[in-house]
């Protein structure tokens, strides 16, 4: 693995709640391999945030990984973790979002399963209360469409990581939270899991 790339604002209802535009092409933004905490076998993980002082949001995101001809081959639930107060101040003054987007354990992942071709639904409860829920379906730039957009402009690798978007439902964690999140085939069976314990 030597990237993380992030697809911008791929689902348009959660451009739509943080008042976003949406681009005409596909955009993306990175994180550090640093970023990366992985969950146990299990899907359990504990969570640091970076301080008790800015708004942390959750956003979960179906995750692949692609192999030596750069296709899917692995598939993850994940949390694109974004310091939301660190990324208005860097909109409002042109600023880069890393530090927003970066930070250490920003990039959560559950339990990964072999990639199959299908339609995932994606959820996440914060204290059993569900935030967030989708499908991939409602993605405006589908997994081959990424792909070819990255790959015309950049060089892939093998095993890197791709977080695919985000739907609705953002919102803010904090020390204490249990974050629950799941990725279901189209059978309605599981097949990757998170269970995040923030610290």
């Amino acid at each position: 693995m030597t990237a993380i790339w992030c697809i911008f604002r791929n689902f348009a209802a959660h451009a739509k709640e943080l008042d976003n535009t949406i681009p005409p092409e596909p955009k993306f933004f990175m994180k550090p391999i640093s970023s990366i905490v992985q969950s146990n076998d299990n899907g359990d993980v504990d969570v640091r945030l970076p301080n008790n002082k800015d708004v942390i949001h959750h956003e979960v995101e179906m995750v692949i990984s692609i192999d030596e001809n750069l296709k899917p081959n692995k598939v993850c639930i994940g949390i694109d973790m974004t310091n939301r107060t660190v990324q208005t101040e860097a909109k409002s003054e042109g600023w880069p979002w890393l530090e927003s987007k970066g930070f250490k354990e920003s990039a959560v992942l559950g339990t990964w399963s072999d990639w199959v071709d299908d339609e995932y639904n994606l959820e996440l409860l914060v204290n059993n209360k569900k935030m967030q829920s989708g499908t991939t379906s409602l993605m405006l730039n589908p997994i081959e469409r990424i792909l070819e957009s990255l790959n015309e402009t950049y060089t892939l690798s093998t095993n890197d990581l791709i977080f695919t978007g985000t739907p609705e439902g953002v919102g803010s964690l904090k020390n204490g939270d249990k974050v629950e999140a799941i990725l279901m085939n189209s059978d309605g069976d599981v097949v990757s899991k998170l269970l995040a314990n923030i610290k």
